[in-house]
């Protein structure tokens, strides 16, 4: 999950909730929901409504995740070299 939402975010692609979920196809919706809703309890992402259908919610990386996920690549590639 949290890689599809940083993947959505690098390539400036909005990405729904709902697009989400049905991307996560290894678990129900309902348990997807509750996944989204853990993560954005805990700062990982937060959902920022759009404003032509005020229902509809895109999923978005926080600053913190951003930086703690480049920071990670950044290691990733260290180990590499």
């Amino acid at each position: 999950m949290m890689l599809l939402v940083i993947s959505a975010h690098k390539h400036n692609i909005k990405l729904s909730v709902e697009e989400l979920k049905t991307k996560l196809f290894k678990t129900s919706r309902p348990k997807s929901a509750l996944i989204i809703n853990e993560a954005c309890e805990k700062g990982f992402f937060y959902l920022e409504k759009t404003s032509i259908d005020q229902r509809k919610k895109n999923i978005k990386p926080s600053k913190s995740f951003l930086k703690e996920f480049d920071d990670y690549i950044v290691t990733l590639k260290n180990l590499v070299l």
